[in-house]
């Protein structure tokens, strides 16, 4: 076995500041690599969830992502996601409509309350 010098030993000692600095500098560097991966994903899936419940649903989704990936950076992606869960399946489209397709119909409701809502009655 070959003993190793003081001038060898100090040789490696000197390189080992220098290397750890570059791992750490990769290892944050990969840490925030991660990170906006991880915000892009769940601000993905919470926009995915508005649009299926209706919310925002005039707003495309990229652009959508893009506002949800800013309000993560924020610390406010876990509201509004809790606040999206909260809301009903398509809570937020328009579900009904007085008028037909020619327009109002006074007249032309099945029964006596249509035709009373509608202003046909009384």
């Amino acid at each position: 076995m070959e003993k190793i010098s003081n001038e060898q030993i100090q040789e490696v000692l000197a390189a080992v500041p220098g290397a750890l600095r570059k791992m750490a500098e990769e290892r944050d560097f990969w840490k925030q690599e991660a990170q906006q991966h991880m915000r892009r994903d769940d601000a993905e899936k919470v926009a995915h969830a508005m649009h299926s419940k209706g919310i925002n649903a005039d707003t495309d989704f990229s652009e959508l992502v893009v506002q949800l990936e800013k309000a993560a950076e924020q610390g406010k992606l876990s509201n509004i996601a809790d606040a999206v869960d909260m809301v009903g399946p398509d809570m937020g489209q328009k579900i009904a409509s007085l008028a037909g397709e020619n327009g109002p119909s006074v007249t032309g409701g099945s029964s006596d309350l249509v035709r009373f809502i509608l202003g046909g009655v009384g």
